[in-house]
């Protein structure tokens, strides 16, 4: 499974998590998600009953939880912020950043709550989020031989996180210019996964 996966590179930004969403919505991978803290759950029997459920798609066992640490689903999902993580591969997992980023330039007029965002690197203008988003991108570009996806967080600000692409009310954050750079980021990412066949 490792060989064909880790010439696959999916790049998608993160609004919704599996977990949010119906499961005909989910796509190619089903997340177990829980505090697997609280109670003594059994996560081996858990992601057992769910390839049993639908043997068609892969497991992500805790997306970026401590349960993923058991290597016992077909990802190895990472959660890292604000830079992108390095996720190894196995065998039988593919390695994936399931979170990282969370670049925030709070705009005023723009937040739900006046100056009570929260994000994981505050930058000061939309300009320097474009470009601190954009060395993230090829950080992860240079990976893409070992990691097949990765999870921007987020493409809108929401309630008291504005560490989106877009501010609140979803207008754009970004200048033409910076929103091009972004772009080509993402596609120099494409790229390089296509060329590392």
């Amino acid at each position: 499974m490792y060989v064909f996966l880790r010439f696959l590179f999916f790049f998608f930004f993160k609004q919704k998590t599996a977990y949010e969403m119906l499961r005909s919505l989910v796509g190619s991978e089903m997340c177990i998600r829980d505090s697997f803290k609280s109670k003594p759950y059994d996560v081996a029997g858990i992601v057992e009953l769910a390839r049993q459920l639908d043997p068609t798609r892969l497991v992500d066992t805790d997306s970026g939880g401590e349960a993923n640490n058991l290597h016992i689903g077909d990802v190895n999902d990472i959660h890292s912020y604000p830079y992108p993580g390095d996720p190894s591969p196995s065998s039988t997992q593919y390695g994936m950043i399931g979170e990282f980023g969370g670049i925030g330039a709070f705009v005023l007029g723009k937040e739900w709550k006046p100056h009570s965002c929260h994000t994981y690197l505050a930058v000061n203008t939309p300009a320097d989020e474009a470009n601190a988003y954009i060395k993230m991108a090829a950080t992860i570009e240079t990976r893409v031989d070992h990691v097949s996806a990765s999870v921007y967080t987020q493409t809108t600000d929401v309630e008291l996180e504005c560490d989106g692409f877009l501010n609140y009310d979803r207008s754009n954050k970004f200048s033409d210019k910076d929103t091009a750079a972004i772009k080509a980021a993402n596609q120099a990412i494409i790229r390089a996964a296509s060329l590392s066949r």
